[in-house]
């Protein structure tokens, strides 16, 4: 005799698990049912190697813009280090190049924040140069004059680009002393952190090239609003 039973038969879950997930999932399992619960990870330090610590520390700051070269001199990283450590982040979604170079990605600004990075201690800067920006100069006219390029013993770093401005680095031939110029409102202003005089003096012939630049983008500028001035001026007269 054939007897039915009304116990249902036990069902087994297997979980698969692969190495490249970025998720863990639990298993909660109710009567005849099974629930799979997608819990998302978190970033961590230990989830990047120490050049990608470094690149990050200096993408923290909102807005920073590096070229290759720039992160080079900056972080003082071989070229296969640095290139390395710069293809993980982007395949991680968390670097993407830029116009000027690198910079965070825009999926990343939610991730980095949850990031303990060590940042390096802040460097007295001192003022070399000040001066007035006229109001028929554009500050991103001045930002493009000056982006990648190099004065005397300067080698451009990089740029970062704010809600109230733009601040350019350059950085030393030794990398013994940086330089940052400042375009806020209607003012340029230059700084360094070179602490010898030797670098003082040095500091002070770079940010007077840097200045020489700024000064032909102004006369630029100068010439065809005179130019518009005397146009003008010789129709109203006709």
């Amino acid at each position: 005799m054939q007897v039915e039973s009304n116990v249902p038969e036990k069902s087994t879950l297997k979980e698969e698990a692969k190495p490249e997930d970025s998720v863990k999932e639990k298993e909660v399992i109710s009567g005849k049912t099974a629930q799979i619960l997608v819990e998302e990870e978190t970033l961590s330090v230990a989830d990047f190697h120490n050049n990608d610590n470094k690149i990050l520390s200096v993408f923290n700051e909102a807005g920073s813009n590096y070229s290759f070269k720039g992160l080079m001199r900056k972080l003082n990283l071989h070229q296969q280090s640095l290139s390395r450590a710069l293809h993980r982040l982007e395949e991680m979604g968390l670097v993407e190049k830029s116009p000027v170079g690198y910079r965070l990605s825009k999926t990343s600004e939610l991730a980095i924040p949850r990031i303990d990075l060590h940042r390096p201690k802040g460097t007295e800067y001192m003022q070399l140069l000040q001066t007035y920006i006229p109001l028929n100069v554009k500050a991103v006219e001045v930002v493009r004059q000056l982006v990648g390029k190099w004065f005397k013993n300067l080698r451009w770093l990089g740029m970062i680009e704010s809600s109230t401005g733009y601040t350019l680095q350059w950085s030393s031939d030794d990398g013994s002393f940086q330089i940052n110029l400042r375009l806020i409102s209607d003012y340029i202003v230059v700084e360094t952190n070179a602490s010898t005089e030797k670098e003082k003096v040095e500091a002070m012939v770079g940010s007077y090239a840097i200045y020489e630049q700024i000064t032909k983008v102004m006369q630029s500028k100068l010439g065809a609003y005179m130019d518009r001035q005397l146009f003008s001026s010789s129709h109203s007269n006709n």
